[in-house]
């Protein structure tokens, strides 16, 4: 049996399933919880979305966006399966993990290389742009008809993921998965409006203030801004609103890596967000420091401050920097 029909026999044999994501969930884990949920219901099974926190108010707008619930909520199913989606840990669902009923069959999918297979059954598909194409791929090979609410959750899974299809993880089937979303009734234009043209005054003053913190080091190469959560309180703004911020002094010419770091004030932690042109394994240097993610986009937490995590960080990205600018001059 292929891996595809093993997790939807597994979901459309259980009798309530929980869909869970990451921490700090974002539209490629909303998009996919949501897609699922829609493909579950359909087959007559009982579920629930259940996070670690709201999620961000960009993607409210989604099909049974308002049906997900945090773990605040105090909700108490008795679930006899639980599909987390796009965590690359069980630790990652923070505080959804200790909710779980104890001995309860996971089922884990994800995308990305620093899974650590904690599911009793994994789908991992490195090779996939995101865990939404993954989850079509999964309607696909079990004949689900795609509705239009699962197509939109889906689209918004992939475009989020992909960075408007400009990053690296987007394949000719992540493209064709699109048009086929797309032919199922998701809007392209009033997707990305809901998400990129819609964004409130505060957190463009947000962008500014992070903006004003940028710093060029190795010749330019490398390219850092920080969000401290002072700058949360004056904007009136949350982390969640930071989650493209990345983007950002990746966008300038000539930096090979870009950093952004965030300050996690009730838990005196900075949080560090990773890209990458290719030169340097991002997933390499986020394992350092016990993270995880892609080649090219991964992740870190750091115990303490921005400063110390600048600290930390940047050296290691410069010295992994002049060592590939050895290698390279050696070949």
């Amino acid at each position: 049996m292929s891996i595809e029909n093993e997790i939807w026999k597994t979901i459309t044999s259980a009798r309530c399933v929980l869909l869970t994501s990451h921490e700090r969930v974002d539209g490629d884990g909303i998009g996919s919880e949501l897609a699922l949920m829609h493909m579950a219901r359909g087959a007559g099974v009982e579920c629930v979305i259940i996070n670690d926190e709201a999620i961000p108010v960009e993607y409210e707008f989604l099909p049974g966006a308002e049906k997900i619930c945090k773990i605040s909520d105090g909700r108490q199913d008795e679930f006899d399966l639980v599909v987390s989606l796009d965590s690359a840990s069980l630790e990652r669902l923070r505080k959804v993990k200790d909710r779980l009923p104890k001995g309860v069959k996971i089922i884990n999918i994800d995308h990305h290389i620093s899974n650590t297979q904690y599911g009793d059954i994994n789908w991992v598909g490195h090779e996939a742009s995101s865990t939404g194409e993954i989850i079509f791929n999964l309607a696909q090979a079990n004949g689900i008809a795609i509705t239009p609410e699962i197509a939109t959750c889906l689209y918004t899974a992939i475009i989020t993921d992909t960075g408007r299809f400009c990053y690296s993880n987007t394949s000719s089937h992540t493209h064709l998965a699109a048009a086929e979303l797309v032919r199922c009734g998701a809007s392209p234009s009033e997707i990305s409006r809901q998400i990129y043209r819609a964004e409130r005054s505060n957190v463009l003053r947000l962008r500014q203030l992070a903006l004003a913190t940028l710093e060029l080091s190795a010749d330019g190469q490398i390219a850092c801004i920080d969000v401290a959560a002072e700058m949360h309180r004056q904007t009136g703004t949350k982390y969640q609103d930071t989650h493209d911020f990345v983007d950002m002094p990746k966008s300038i010419k000539g930096v090979e890596v870009a950093l952004l770091f965030r300050e996690i004030a009730e838990d005196g932690k900075t949080r560090v967000s990773m890209r990458s042109e290719g030169r340097i394994d991002m997933n390499t240097l986020a394992q350092k420091f016990g993270g995880g993610g892609h080649k090219r986009a991964a992740g870190c937490t750091i115990d303490g401050s921005i400063e110390h995590a600048h600290k930390c960080i940047l050296p290691v990205v410069e010295k992994l920097l002049e060592t590939q600018r050895q290698n390279e001059k050696e070949q």
